[in-house]
This record gives C-alpha cells, sequence and structure tokens, in this order.
C-alpha cells in the first residue's frame, strides 16, 4: 500500500470519527438540555397543578379543561382515578420526571403528592407530558445532523484529499527521479516545493549524490593514471615478445608470456575506456564491414573456428566492435581453457546482425547468469576484474543493439550480438540510439 493511499485513508476515517463525533456528542448535548426543560417545565407545572388542587373545584375545573398533550390526574391513595373519575387507565406512579409509554404515547409522567387545604393527603397528583412531538423533532434534527454531517464530510474529505495530494506532490517528484537514477551517472535531484522536512530529504539526497559523484571522479582518475601506466610497458613488452617469437622456434613458455602480456594489455585498454569515460560520448560513425573485423580478431586467437556469412555492413565504430569481438573471444578462450571449442560466428538475419560467441567450458551457474554483464562482476577466483563485459554492453548499446547470453552447466556458454544493419541504419524510420 502506498504512503499516499495510506495517508488518504488515515485522513478519512479521522475525518469520518471526527465527525461522527461531533454528531453524537451535538445530539447527546442537545437531548440532554431539552430533557433538562422538559423535567424543570413538567416539575413546575406539577407544583403549580399540587397547589390549585387545594381547593378541589378549581382543581377539577383544570382537570376538564386540560389539552389532549397534557394528562392530570388525581389518584387515592388505594391507586384509584379520583379526577377524571371516568379514566380508564392510571398514570404510573413517579416521584421523579421519567420518560414511559401510556396509551400508546410516549409521555414524561411525575407525581406529587395531593395536599388538601386542611392538610389531609388522600393521595397523589400524577402529570404526563406527551413528548411525541418532542421526539419526532428530536429524530427530525437527527437526520438533519446526519445529512448535514455526510456533507461536511465528503466536501473535508474532498478538500483534505486535495490538500495532501498538494502536499505529496514534492515527494512524489523525488521519488520518481530516485527511480530514474542511473548510479552509473548520479545526477542531482531537482526539488520543487515548500521548505520542510521532504526539503531535507531531498538536500540529504543532493549531497549524498554529489558526494558519489566525487568519489566517481576520483576513482576513474586514479584507474586511469593506472591503466595509463600500465599500457606503455605492456605495449613495449608484447612488441619485443612478438619479435622474440617471429625470431625463434616455438616456445611453450615465450608464447605463454606473450599471451599473458596480450591480454593484460587489451586489459588495461578496457580501464582506459572506462576511466576516460568513452563509453558515455558520442558515437564518431563511419561505415565499415563488421566481417573485416571479425576475421582480424580470429587471427589474433588462432584456433577459433570462424564462421561467416557473407558481408556485414554497418555504421559505427569499428576499434569499438573490435574491442567487443575481442572480449568476447577472450571470455570464451578464458572459460574453455584454449582456443578449442571457441566458435566465432557472424551472419545477417532479416535486418540485424548476428554476432554469436560460443564455447564448450563449464558454463555460467543460473546464480551468476543475470550478473555477468555488471560492471567489475567476475566468476574468475584467479584473475580477471569484471570490466570485458560490461565494456560490450555499453559499446553495442552505443551502436543500437543488444546482447544476451545464455549457458548450461557442463555444456559452455553462447553470447549474441544483434546490431542493425546498414540498410536499416540509413532507413528514415529507424533512429540509431
Amino acid at each position: 500500500m502506498t504512503l499516499r493511499l495510506r495517508l488518504s485513508l488515515l485522513t478519512a476515517i479521522i475525518v469520518l470519527l471526527g465527525l461522527g463525533l461531533f454528531g453524537v456528542l451535538a445530539d447527546l448535548l442537545f437531548m440532554r438540555q431539552q430533557w433538562r426543560q422538559l423535567e424543570d417545565l413538567l416539575l413546575l407545572d406539577l407544583s403549580r397543578v399540587q397547589t390549585l388542587f387545594q381547593n378541589q373545584q378549581i382543581g377539577a375545573r383544570f382537570i376538564s379543561e386540560s389539552s389532549t398533550d397534557f394528562v392530570v390526574q388525581v389518584v387515592s391513595s388505594a391507586g384509584q382515578p379520583v379526577l377524571p373519575p371516568n379514566a380508564q387507565a392510571v398514570l404510573p406512579l413517579y416521584e421523579q420526571p421519567t420518560l414511559d409509554s401510556f396509551e400508546g404515547k410516549t409521555l414524561f409522567i411525575a407525581a406529587v403528592p395531593w395536599t388538601l387545604a386542611s392538610g389531609a393527603v388522600p393521595g397523589t397528583i400524577r402529570i404526563g407530558l406527551d413528548v411525541s412531538k418532542t421526539l419526532l423533532a428530536r429524530r427530525s434534527l437527527q437526520r438533519i445532523l446526519l445529512l448535514t454531517g455526510l456533507a461536511m464530510a465528503f466536501l473535508t474529505l474532498l478538500l483534505g484529499l486535495l490538500f495532501l495530494q498538494r502536499a505529496l506532490k514534492p515527494l512524489g517528484s523525488l521519488a520518481a527521479q530516485a527511480k530514474r537514477l542511473d548510479p552509473a551517472k548520479p545526477q542531482a535531484i531537482a526539488y520543487q516545493g515548500p521548505e520542510d522536512e521532504v526539503a531535507e530529504v531531498a538536500q540529504a539526497l543532493s549531497n549524498a549524490l554529489a558526494d558519489i559523484r566525487k568519489r566517481q571522479e576520483a576513482e576513474r582518475s586514479a584507474l586511469a593514471e593506472i591503466a595509463h601506466e600500465l599500457a606503455g610497458p605492456l605495449t613495449l613488452v608484447a612488441g619485443h615478445l612478438d619479435s622474440l617469437a617471429a625470431q625463434q622456434n616455438y616456445d611453450s613458455r615465450l608464447q605463454a608470456a606473450k599471451e599473458a602480456a596480450r591480454e593484460l594489455l587489451y586489459t588495461s585498454q578496457d580501464l582506459l575506456t572506462l576511466s576516460r569515460g568513452e563509453l558515455e560520448r558520442p558515437l564518431e560513425l563511419e561505415i565499415f564491414d563488421l566481417a573485416e573485423v571479425v576475421k582480424r580478431i580470429a587471427r589474433e586467437y588462432p584456433g577459433v573456428n570462424l564462421v561467416l556469412s557473407g558481408t556485414a555492413e554497418m555504421a559505427g565504430n569499428p576499434q569499438r566492435m573490435a574491442q567487443v569481438a575481442r572480449n568476447l573471444v577472450r571470455n570464451a578462450v578464458q572459460a574453455g581453457g584454449s582456443t578449442a571449442g571457441v566458435t566465432l560466428h557472424l551472419q545477417r538475419q532479416g535486418e540485424q546482425l548476428l554476432l554469436e560467441v560460443s564455447d564448450k567450458g563449464p558454463g555460467i551457474t543460473a546464480e551468476d547468469l543475470p550478473h555477468v554483464f555488471e560492471r567489475f562482476y567476475t566468476r574468475k577466483t584467479k584473475g580477471g576484474v569484471g570490466v570485458g563485459l560490461s565494456v560490450v554492453r555499453e559499446i553495442v548499446r552505443q551502436h543500437g543493439g543488444t546482447v544476451t547470453v545464455a549457458s548450461s552447466l557442463g555444456r559452455g556458454s553462447r553470447f549474441v550480438v544483434s546490431l542493425p544493419s546498414l540498410d536499416t541504419q540509413l532507413s528514415p524510420s529507424e533512429e540509431m540510439t
């Protein structure tokens, strides 16, 4: 459940509880005040009637003139009606004003002693005040309170949700920007909103991203220096080893040193590519035949099985595509332990150029497979810094293509690079990314 939904539900619950509590309290207070007024009125009338009945003739005349909403009875000590003499039912005896039902009506009933002028008390005087109209008015008031409360709840809830939506808009914008952040290129958060706790979070996030950028730049500079320092001596060593290999008969130790120097040189080139930010710059495009690039890479690794299906023209950077092919072949050779079983296959399939590199190595586990293209992620227990395949993915992405991997334990792996052909790139409906 999202924060917005939780706060909306909380707002609705608070509004409804508040209005419900207000309605209940208003009804209770109104009822209490109403009953108190009726009680005071009843006791006052009861006192007046008691005074009147000290004179029986006046009292009898008063009872005969009583309205239907006001019932007065004089009851003997034996519980028999005295006035009016034809009363079919006797009001209940309540010393304090009490609500009760009498002859199908709801009455507020109270009683006082019937005291004669002589001081004798032959019975009680009982009064019942019909409160049916009062109860009807109360129910009408309750309906009004309910309808008014519902209308107020709707309006209050609507205004509360609008205010909540507006208050959460900066937080939503902040969350959306955080989701779009590229860990490799963290950018500052653009915050537009009031100076509140959300602003503090945005500022803290921006400060953290700024520190990350500074650290990345420092690491990139250090990496560039290291790679540059390695590239010069490794180029010289590789050159001398090539010369020695050309002058002398085959020597396995010399060949191993030559291959090791070449691998170190290529790794330093990958590090330089990353450290200089070359994968983040726009490509300088030229038209070239990818098949020629692939042939050259295959010659660097004698024993690799090369399969070509005609030409494969495309627009891009041939040096970068050579780096892609080389890194994939290097990865396959290292996985299998030799060039045996490594196949480099280039073909055209529809509008796409497919470059496939497969090996018969141990394969990649399902746990490692989703991470093989991540920077600095490596499955090798010895050697390897985990940059070759990440460079492959970025270069392929620059050329508007994709790279995928399929692997089976004990059977090897297959990397497939899909690139748009020259015809597709020149089509008006297609654009290079």
